[in-house]
């Protein structure tokens, strides 16, 4: 990583739920901690589903702050009068803000004697959403966008999007495949062959069995609907084919589906919920392709973590998916991302295991570009323009 800074820096992480930062800062805290900054995160301590894998300590002073999901406007007041009283309790040096509706909270609170803020926005919200969601949104997304010191975006899509309404010089897109993914915990030549078996023992994979895993948030623009209704349709003339959940249903955001197809996925023998899990890639083990037809990312962690173990994906033809995915070469990419073309791609690959090794084989010898340790020096990079003064945006 990056030389240490001469000054030791107080940062403050503002993230809406501690599951973001298990997920996306925890390592990036570790080293600003271990380069004898002091770190203190703003977050909720209610985890986003019921999740009971974290039970580590944070990496600097946690200060708790329940921040509203949505766009709630009295709780995004009250959270950020609650923000304001942090701020100034804390003094930090450097502000570093993740997703929008924190941002939101955040500009809220904002006043001018606050140090440098920066807002990470994991994908913006405006650009594919629509009808009066879109109005609605989109113009408390842009004017907190606005009042940030500095915007980190990544992808260049969302910079086109956010350009318009934003001077360029303060939006920074990361070089990095966003906030890539560890990629000695996805190096499957480090897991035992004995944990690989207990694996396939635990969740029922027999030899001879086609698998299919879906990570992420039970959620209708994530594509989960439609993968059900794919995988529904074609276990009936495939047994042999299994479909690994790892994640868990959103409380905010629905599923999609209707009662009678969520109870047909519940009882269907080749579904196998597993929930919310954090050691991904003990599933990874067992899958044979991702399948994540997802619309609403911005650079999508999980399909690094499974390409780096030579998991091939199915994914939409949208931001951020296809600039982690290329069709053909590590994956495919579903120009048109609706069940019937979900079919076909699943079909392909569980036919076509030349095709499948070959994307593989593909996927492993690309794996080193999503490391992990790209996004967190290029971060601290960004915070040492930041303290020294330095034009910040790329």
């Amino acid at each position: 990583t990056s030389q240490t800074l001469e000054l030791f820096l107080k940062y403050l992480f503002i993230i809406p739920s501690i599951t973001n930062y298990f997920t996306f800062l925890e390592d990036l805290a570790k080293e600003l901690q271990e380069q004898s900054h002091q770190v203190y995160l703003a977050t909720s301590t209610h985890h986003i589903s019921k999740i009971d894998c974290y039970d580590r300590p944070v990496y600097g002073e946690l200060v708790e702050l329940e921040f509203p999901r949505g766009f709630e406007w009295n709780k995004h007041l009250i959270a950020a009068r609650q923000l304001r009283v942090i701020v100034n309790r804390v003094q930090p040096d450097i502000i570093n803000v993740h997703f929008s509706a924190a941002m939101f909270t955040t500009a809220i609170a904002k006043e001018p004697h606050w140090p440098l803020t920066s807002a990470m926005i994991h994908g913006l919200a405006f650009p594919i959403l629509t009808g009066w969601r879109k109005l609605a949104i989109g113009s408390a997304e842009r004017w907190a966008a606005k009042k940030m010191d500095s915007i980190i975006l990544l992808n260049q899509t969302d910079k086109r999007a956010l350009s318009n309404y934003v001077p360029a010089e303060k939006i920074t897109v990361l070089n990095s495949f966003g906030l890539g993914c560890d990629l000695e915990k996805f190096d499957r030549s480090l897991i035992p062959m004995e944990r690989d078996e207990m694996f396939h023992r635990r969740l029922g994979v027999r030899k001879g069995d086609f698998v299919f895993i879906f990570v992420g948030r039970q959620v209708h623009f994530k594509g989960f609907d439609k993968l059900i209704r794919a995988f529904l349709s074609l276990y009936g003339d495939h047994k042999n084919m299994k479909l690994i959940l790892v994640g868990a249903k959103d409380n905010i955001h629905t599923t999609n589906l209707s009662p009678n197809e969520e109870e047909e996925m519940r009882k269907c023998p080749g579904v196998i919920n597993v929930g919310w899990k954090e050691n991904v890639s003990d599933y990874l083990l067992v899958a044979d392709v991702n399948v994540f037809p997802s619309v609403r990312e911005g650079m999508p962690v999980n399909l690094m973590e499974s390409l780096a173990m030579g998991i091939p994906v199915i994914t939409a033809d949208s931001r951020g998916c296809n600039e982690v995915v290329l069709h053909n070469k590590n994956g495919l990419l579903l120009k048109k991302n609706d069940v019937s073309q979900l079919k076909e791609a699943m079909l392909r690959l569980f036919k076509n295991r030349d095709l499948l090794h070959e994307l593989s084989q593909n996927a492993m010898a690309g794996r080193s570009q999503f490391d992990r340790s790209h996004f967190i020096k290029e971060m601290v990079d960004f915070f040492e323009r930041v303290a020294s003064n330095q034009p910040i945006a790329s």
